[in-house]
């Protein structure tokens, strides 16, 4: 199945009201993909919000973000120290109620440390697109209702017999990006205001992060799935 069919039959099944967005890490910065100009605030999840918009593809690197998180998930960049590090809490503390004080942001720092592994080897860039205009991409951000989510993890599960990773806390990066970059295998997440405020996601929509491969594993069983799934508890025609 090619993209376009993938694409298709997300849209038709799942009734996606956005279009699935895909990232491609390159070793050296590509000279046929466009460099994203300017500088984006937080980062890449607006730059993800622009592709939705209608900005075509084009490719990022530290030099374009502001938030660190999107190209430290794709190893573009290697994660800030410490000092650096406090430093953007301190900046994120001044604009939002995300932590009661310093310590307890610092903790929840530690703890990510040990649930999201850190990505082995680096990247020049980030190609950042819709799903239609990036061949062979590393990932495939999916936005969709928990109901459609719960199609897709079932299709899925279907195939491969194993669960989908979820989380909840600060952050989308390192849920939907790094994880399912390093693991190669899917996660979702409601993600957190600045991810879900840039980006623009509607209350009722969440992300799901899908490792390419992983994809077109499963995607020409998803119709059946979907059929099956909408049909549970009716009558079993003999």
């Amino acid at each position: 199945m090619n993209n376009s069919q993938i694409i298709e039959t997300l849209k038709s099944v799942l009734h996606l009201k956005k279009e699935p967005v895909a990232l491609k890490a390159w070793k050296e910065e590509p000279s046929s993909v466009e460099k994203y100009q300017g500088n984006a605030f937080p980062g890449l999840c607006t730059q993800i919000g622009e592709v939705l918009e209608g900005k075509k593809t084009f490719y990022t690197t530290l030099e374009h973000c502001f938030c660190t998180g999107g190209v430290v998930a794709t190893g573009v960049a290697e994660p800030v120290p410490e000092e650096q590090r406090d430093e953007m809490i301190q900046v994120h503390a001044s604009i939002s109620k995300t932590y009661k004080d310093f310590a307890t942001a610092v903790g929840y720092e530690n703890e990510m440390a040990k649930r999201i592994p850190r990505v082995a080897g680096s990247n020049a860039a980030l190609q950042v697109g819709l799903l239609r205009d990036i061949q062979q991409p590393d990932l495939v951000l999916i936005f969709c209702t928990p109901g459609a989510a719960d199609i897709i993890n079932r299709a899925y599960c279907y195939v491969t017999g194993e669960p989908v990773q979820g989380f909840g806390g600060n952050g989308g990066c390192p849920f939907i990006i790094q994880y399912p970059f390093v693991t190669k295998k899917p996660s979702f997440s409601y993600s957190d205001v600045a991810w879900r405020k840039y980006i623009g996601l509607a209350d009722e929509e969440l992300s799901m992060g899908f490792p390419y491969a992983c994809l077109v594993e499963f995607i020409d069983e998803l119709p059946a799935v979907a059929d099956a799934y909408r049909k549970y508890g009716e009558p079993v025609e003999e």
